[in-house]
């Protein structure tokens, strides 16, 4: 009858943010202006099992559709400190950036975070859980 109702339960629902994220490629100077525009941060502690730098910075790579726009020739080898900016876009057109600043300590564990940076609270926090998830490796 035209007087019943439906209610849809949306807490219920549960979206992948990895479903609408995609690696891009930006300028360094729009790199900049957006990481000191964009208002909303997550800083993710790095907590893993994975004693490379670079295997390390791979990993976060894969499970996040990011992409490294920090050139590999600064980043290959073997060395005891990474630092590296990434970069990707949702199918929205909202930017999402991330440093990763890791350190490889005496005893071979890595330290460091991993910074987000977003226009919305929702892909910063999103992202943020996901590495969070994720870092293990």
């Amino acid at each position: 009858p035209a007087n019943e109702r439906s209610c849809v339960i949306l807490n219920d629902i549960h979206i992948d943010i990895m479903d609408y994220i995609s690696p891009a490629s930006c300028a360094p100077t729009a790199f900049r202006s957006m990481w000191a525009e964009f208002e909303w941060e997550n800083k993710v502690a790095v907590n893993t099992e994975i004693k490379s730098l670079r295997e390390y910075l791979d990993h976060i790579l894969k499970n996040t559709n990011m992409k490294s726009l920090t050139s590999d020739s600064f980043i290959q080898g073997e060395c005891d400190f990474l630092s590296a900016n990434l970069y990707a876009k949702s199918s929205f057109g909202e930017d999402a950036l991330a440093n990763i600043s890791i350190e490889k300590q005496p005893d071979g564990n890595i330290e460091g975070f991993v910074r987000i940076r977003a226009k919305t609270q929702g892909i910063a926090l999103s992202l943020g859980d996901k590495i969070t998830m994720k870092q293990k490796g």
